[in-house]
């Protein structure tokens, strides 16, 4: 699929490349790994000035009312520049406010203005519908008062010992929720393990923890499960957008130096057997691309398809990290040295790879969504054929 942008989607991209070749970079990246969190507050708000976060929110709340093609084009730039900033799941999460902040409490109001500023990092803690009873972590909402009581465990969450607060899909007696849960609530304990690109993880423990409803409901059980759904898509469609960034940026390195390094009197670049590495990752780069933003405009179209994120991701992880290995291997001696950039774009491959679900988990995703969405569209397409039939019999009488 040929990437043909509008000319606002150029501006934005054109923004963004000015914006991480003031802010981001490898030697920034380097100085952040033994600091915690692992990114750069002031940094996150010079991303919120930018508008990053608020590209998704609708209009209506003052948000700029774009999609996530122009969210992917920022944080393509984001992962050349090595951000470690969770700029897509901040921004997927202001979009769920935002959608529903008409229907919810005073509480949400502010949340969305301070998660926009960049001055409150609200991390999503969802979990797909489709992982088996038998690794699924179930988060429990009871009715308690004029609130809930949540108990239950989440793990792999990103940024969780940086967090302010946490989106969390709750399972009700009626169904499923949106609630946002402050990092101070009683009842919470977060326990942190670093990545090897110096961010971190966490586990979430819930144990009678107590919220009141009317504040930081974001949706309730006729929307939870739908909003929570399309918050996780986004999220992993913006995850794979820096993928595709870092195996951009690795690539040109890799490049850049097959032109300088010389070895028996000529530029290794002129090697066949290098040339045919590097032809293959850029296949793989643009195969990622192509799907990636078939599958962000389909999102933006209004027919989004969840398998084809699944895709996505698994399609990403996997490249992301042979494109990188191979950078690698095409700088010899010197790409295993902890010095050289080309080591910090494997490492944070190696981390967004594995977030949310690696490339053979989203590959049974897929399996398993494409399955169900065949199964809709044999229903619907029955369903057709009945009403033609009913139709051809009146038209007889």
């Amino acid at each position: 699929m040929e990437l043909v942008l509008t000319d606002d989607q150029k501006l934005l991209q054109a923004s963004a490349e000015k914006l991480i070749e003031r802010c981001g970079g490898a030697d920034k990246h380097r100085n952040l790994r033994n600091v915690e969190p692992g990114f750069d507050r002031e940094r996150l708000k010079t991303v919120s000035e930018a508008g990053w976060l608020s590209l998704m929110v609708p209009e209506k709340v003052d948000g700029l009312g774009l999609g996530i093609t122009e969210l992917a084009l920022a944080l393509e730039q984001a992962g050349r520049g090595l951000l470690t900033e969770p700029v897509g799941a901040l921004a997927a999460c202001a979009r769920a406010i935002g959608m529903g902040r008409a229907a919810t409490g005073a509480g949400t109001e502010q949340a969305l203005n301070n998660l926009v500023a960049g001055e409150n990092l609200l991390i999503p803690v969802l979990q797909d519908p489709l992982v088996p009873d038998e690794r699924r972590e179930r988060i429990f909402a009871e009715h308690y008062h004029y609130g809930y009581q949540l108990s239950g465990i989440r793990k792999g969450v990103p940024f969780a010992d940086a967090a302010d607060g946490f989106l969390v899909d709750a399972n009700t007696s009626d169904g499923i929720i949106l609630i946002i849960v402050p990092r101070d609530t009683r009842g919470l304990d977060v326990k942190i393990s670093r990545s090897v690109d110096g961010t971190a993880h966490g586990e979430l423990e819930f144990t009678e923890a107590t919220l009141m409803a009317d504040e930081l409901l974001i949706a309730g059980v006729k929307q939870g499960q739908q909003l929570s759904a399309e918050i996780h898509d986004r999220v992993l469609l913006g995850v794979s957008a820096e993928m595709l960034g870092v195996m951009e940026q690795s690539l040109d390195l890799a490049t850049s130096y097959m032109q300088t390094r010389e070895q028996f009197g000529r530029p290794i670049g002129s090697f066949q057997a290098l040339q045919h590495r590097a032809v293959n990752d850029h296949i793989e780069i643009e195969l990622t691309r192509s799907l990636l933003y078939q599958a962000c405009n389909a999102f933006d179209a209004g027919h989004g398809n969840r398998a084809m994120v699944a895709a996505v991701k698994a399609r990403a992880s996997e490249a992301v990290v042979s494109v990188t290995k191979s950078v690698i291997q095409m700088h010899g001696a010197i790409g295993f040295t902890d010095e050289y950039d080309a080591g910090l774009y494997l490492r944070r491959a190696m981390t967004l790879a594995a977030q949310y679900g690696n490339a053979a988990e989203h590959r049974k995703r897929y399996a398993i969504l494409s399955q169900l969405d065949s199964g809709k569209n044999a229903g619907s397409a029955k369903r057709r054929k009945k009403k033609k039939a009913k139709k051809s019999i009146f038209q007889d009488e």
